[in-house]
């Protein structure tokens, strides 16, 4: 004989678990004139009693999921981990076309962010869009090893409308 007792934990997760995946379909989606947005980078990782680094290439992608409107990418500054501006990555404002994207890359040589690098990413839209998805995916390859992970973006600041 079956106990339901023995089951209840189980069902109980089951619930919790498409409870909360329903709990935000059909809602509307939250949206923004503009953010700040923090992402962390790694140029390099430590690794092994040693401490040896291992580089890392990094690519930051700004994607505009919003499905009508572009927005406009109007600072992407690359941080070191002292939290100070290494460079600026654009000269001029980019504009994202709805479902298209954006990107910018820190070359695996290029050491200088350091170990805890991050960019800090400012952008616009002329009407409240869904807010861009933001990250950064660093890949590094040497000796047969390979590692990749990535990150995501931090919203530090929401923009007014312009």
């Amino acid at each position: 004989m079956i106990r339901l007792r023995q089951f209840l934990p189980w069902l109980l997760s089951i619930w919790v678990f498409t409870s909360a995946g329903a709990a935000g379909a059909g809602q509307p989606l939250a949206t923004s004139w503009g953010q700040v947005v923090y992402v962390p980078a790694y140029s390099h990782i430590y690794f092994g009693d040693r401490g040896k680094t291992f580089n890392l290439s990094v690519t930051l992608s700004i994607r505009n999921v919003d499905k009508n409107n572009t927005i406009e990418v109007k600072s992407v500054q690359y941080l070191d981990e002292q939290g100070k501006v290494v460079r600026e990555l654009i000269a001029q404002p980019l504009v994202i076309a709805p479902f298209a994207a954006g990107r910018f890359f820190i070359r695996e040589s290029d050491v200088t962010g350091g170990s805890e690098a991050a960019f800090l990413v400012r952008w616009q839209a002329a009407h409240p869009v869904t807010p861009p998805v933001i990250g950064a995916l660093m890949v590094g390859a040497s000796f047969g090893q390979g590692i990749s992970f990535s990150t995501r973006g931090l919203i530090l600041e929401e923009l007014p409308a312009r």
